[in-house]
Parts: C-alpha cells; sequence; structure tokens
C-alpha cells in the first residue's frame, strides 16, 4: 500500500517547488502527484483508493478545473474520510469554510507563501498524525477481534453449559430438571386455553436383571437405546426426559386420553421388537411399562399429573408389566 499525497496548484513552478520539498522528506512508502486540474486529481484519488492506496494528504490551492477546492474535498472526502486536507490560498470564503467543516474535514488553512512557512515541518506533522491515528485503529481492530473471539468464546461456553445443566449425560434426553422447567410453561398455557394434555410415565421392566447379568455398561446402552427410539416417535413439541435411573417421562401438549394411549402403545411395542447388540455379540431384548395420566382442571403443575401417570405404571408394573395403563381413580384403591 502506498500514502498519496496529492498536490493542486495552476501555478507550475507552485507545484514543482511543492514536490520538490515533499520528495525531500518522504521514504519510498510515499507517492508525491501534482495536478493543475482537480477534476484530474479527484479521479486519480479515487483510482488510487480502489486498488488499496491511502490518500493521506492533499493541498489545495487554485486551479484550472471547475471543480473548486470546496466541491473537491467534499468528493474525497466521501471515499476517504480520514485524508488530511490543507487549503493552501492568500484568500479564502468565509462560507467555503463553513461548509467544509460541516460536510467534510480541514487539516490546516495556510498562506499560499512557501517562502515565508515550514511546509515541510506541516507535512511532517500531518505524517505524524496519520501514522499515530493508524496505530490507535489498527490496535482498536486487534481490541475488537480480541473482545469478538473471547464473546464468542463465552458464548459456546455458556451454550455448552446450559446442555450440561440441562440434559442427561448418559441418554441425551432432557434431565429432571429441565423436564420440570419445561413442563411448568406449558401445563399453564394448555390449563389457560382449556386444551387437552397428557403424561406418559415410563419404566424398563426388569432392568436390575439386565444390570446383574449383563453389566452395567450394558444396562447403559440399553437405556441409550430405549431413549433415542422414544425419541424419535415423540413429536418435536413433546418433552421427554429421563428422570432417573430407569424412569422416563414424557409430556404430551395438545394430546387426548385416546391420542396418548396410542402413541403410549406404539412406543411399547417398538420397544418390545427392538433388540440391543452388546460388544460380546450378546442379544438382549427388554420392554417397558407405561403409566398415562392427563391434565385435569385441578392440576396446577406437572406434579399432580406426573404423580397419576406413576401410580398407572406401578399398576402396570403389578399386572404383569409390558403393557401401558391409563390413570383412573380406581387404582388408588388397588
Amino acid at each position: 500500500m502506498k500514502y498519496i499525497i496529492t498536490c493542486i496548484n495552476n501555478e507550475v513552478e507552485i507545484l514543482d517547488d511543492l514536490y520538490n520539498k515533499l520528495s525531500r522528506i518522504v521514504d519510498s512508502d510515499y507517492l508525491v502527484e501534482s495536478f493543475i486540474n482537480a477534476e484530474q486529481a479527484l479521479i486519480a484519488c479515487l483510482n488510487h483508493i480502489i486498488v488499496g492506496n491511502e490518500i493521506l494528504i492533499t493541498i489545495n490551492g487554485n486551479n484550472t478545473s471547475q471543480l473548486n477546492c470546496e466541491k473537491f474535498i467534499i468528493e474525497l472526502y466521501k471515499s476517504s474520510p480520514n485524508t488530511k486536507n490543507i487549503i493552501f490560498k492568500d484568500s479564502l470564503d468565509i462560507d467555503m469554510i463553513e461548509n467544509l467543516i460541516n460536510h467534510a474535514s480541514l487539516y490546516k488553512i495556510i498562506p499560499n507563501q512557501l517562502k515565508k512557512i515550514d511546509f515541510e515541518l506541516i507535512i511532517l506533522e500531518a505524517i505524524k498524525i496519520n501514522s499515530q491515528e493508524r496505530r490507535l485503529k489498527d490496535y482498536q481492530e486487534v481490541l475488537e477481534a480480541a473482545v469478538d473471539r473471547r464473546t464468542k468464546e463465552i458464548n459456546n461456553i455458556n451454550v455448552k453449559l446450559n446442555v450440561l445443566a440441562t440434559t442427561d449425560a448418559l441418554c441425551g434426553v432432557k434431565n429432571r430438571r429441565s423436564f420440570y422447567e419445561s413442563c411448568g410453561p406449558i401445563i399453564s398455557y394448555n390449563r389457560r386455553e382449556r386444551k387437552p394434555l397428557a403424561v406418559l410415565m415410563l419404566d424398563i421392566d426388569k432392568f436390575k436383571y439386565i444390570n446383574d447379568t449383563y453389566g452395567h455398561g450394558v444396562g447403559d446402552e440399553v437405556l441409550k437405546s430405549m431413549a433415542q427410539k422414544t425419541s424419535k416417535i415423540l413429536r418435536k413439541s413433546d418433552v421427554f426426559a429421563r428422570l432417573g435411573g430407569e424412569e422416563f417421562s414424557a409430556l404430551l401438549p395438545n394430546t387426548t386420553e385416546l391420542g396418548a394411549l396410542k402413541v403410549a402403545e406404539n412406543i411399547r411395542q417398538e420397544i418390545e421388537h427392538m433388540e440391543y447388540v452388546s460388544s460380546k455379540n450378546e442379544t438382549i431384548k427388554f420392554t417397558i411399562s407405561i403409566g398415562v395420566a392427563t391434565l385435569n382442571s385441578h392440576d396446577i403443575n406437572i406434579e399432580s399429573v406426573l404423580h397419576r401417570a406413576d401410580i398407572a405404571l406401578y399398576s402396570a408394573k403389578r399386572n404383569g408389566r409390558n403393557q401401558v395403563v391409563l390413570y383412573n381413580d380406581e387404582l388408588l384403591e388397588a
């Protein structure tokens, strides 16, 4: 990238003096260009910007085009707002200065007399200021990138922590805490809108026998396979979780008693026909029992519905396992 210093003046002698003075104080990173026509200067500046060069300083004297100093600076400002614009004239119009201050930027206003001013010092100061601004901009970009990177890292950590806090580590479904938190608003909504809702309690039959016979590692795999199969059967709007051990629960919004029984029976049959093959090539078949309960007008939270589904589940266990039982008040007397 080159840093461009653009000189505009309709007096060739002045342009030559400017070029000679500037060429002596800048190195190869800087390119000094001189024009008697502001339109040509503007075109050259815009071309430099397109190829990635920076218009560092403009020195604006009188010129031979219809594009006067004021219009040149305002037009350049649209593409290069950080350029240090120097007006190099003996007489100035106050309206022009006001317009430039309001719509562009001015670095200095100096008289058109090279012999009476330390022009080299003015340019070196402008270069120094520009260098400081670039370093500050680079630092800000590095800082913003670091902050952005750190923010993303924190967000990723928060997402992972949230997953860990709400997901059962073994089965990959919601845990007990997340289940209760998710069910609360759904229960409230269904009660308020008087919509049907059902809860399933699911338990793997004779799970202790599986652990004792094949080992806890196989038992864990059985839990995972059961959870994965059930998750695929349930809808995305349903809430499915492992409550602990071999017990799982599912909340089914907008689901009637008949609909819940169909879903439960479908799950029971799918699990009954499923086979798990262990690393020792042992084929393991297992079944589940399911209790079903539906929301009624007295239920204010998930606890009461879950309790009834649990009663129905234990009725299924007592009656031989591998079955679906719908809660009714008679089960309380059994």
